[in-house]
């Protein structure tokens, strides 16, 4: 059982860390909190709408591989290269980012227009943050084909999707249900998160390469 998992695990933990590492998934979340008129309801409606939109494009992807078994039979080889040739594209990304990005500690101009935005608002902005995110739809469209491609019951289906869900909106979640029971008293911390990953965009983003371009490379290798 755990030798069909561990290797599945391994492929979801990877792309939903596309998700959790990634500034656009953090910043907004602490910034609904932080700066918000009502913290605590708009920041679980916005988490709420981003979970949500993330499990529901997954599941849109599950269907993927049956669809190309239909079409042409057993899973052809060029299945496998094609995942190892995705995952040096990822390590040649995150070489040729570090080399020509800059460090920036700039905010997202849309930081500054939260102040009086409502659950409703919170939790739609969730949901178009999910789909407007190009790695954030590649990284769910990516695991639901990966989910698909497992010999899982529906059982297993439904908690591979939701470990990655959980697993990938967790840097999001966290600070928002922290904030939801301790309210103010952690605003310095949330803070001093936010300003650490803004710092750290460069940095996380090429992580967030190595890890997708590994985890391709091995799932390709294993599929030959």
């Amino acid at each position: 059982m755990w030798h069909g998992w561990l290797p599945l695990l391994g492929e979801l933990t990877a792309l939903a860390a596309v998700v959790a590492l990634s500034p656009f998934t953090v910043i907004p979340a602490i910034a609904l909190v932080v700066h918000s008129d009502r913290p605590r309801p708009v920041g679980l409606a916005f988490i709420a709408g981003w979970l949500v939109g993330k499990a529901a494009i997954t599941v849109a992807f599950l269907q993927v591989p049956q669809l190309v078994h239909e079409l042409d039979g057993p899973t052809p080889s060029w299945t496998g290269w094609l995942r190892i040739g995705l995952g040096l594209l990822a390590l040649a990304s995150g070489v040729i980012y570090w080399r020509r990005s800059h460090p920036s500690t700039e905010s997202p101009r849309w930081a500054g227009y939260i102040k009086r935005i409502t659950p409703l608002n919170a939790a739609a902005a969730g949901v178009a943050m999910t789909v407007i995110n190009v790695k954030v739809v590649a990284a769910c469209a990516a695991a639901g084909y990966v989910i698909g491609s497992s010999p899982l019951s529906a059982a297993g289906i439904a908690g591979a999707i939701t470990y990655f869900t959980l697993v990938g909106g967790s840097t999001a979640a966290i600070p928002i249900l922290a904030y939801a029971v301790w309210t103010h008293r952690i605003d310095g911390l949330l803070a001093a998160f936010r300003e650490w990953m803004q710092r750290r965009q460069r940095l996380l983003t090429v992580i967030i390469l190595v890890l997708v371009g590994g985890a391709l490379i091995f799932s390709g290798a294993n599929a030959l």
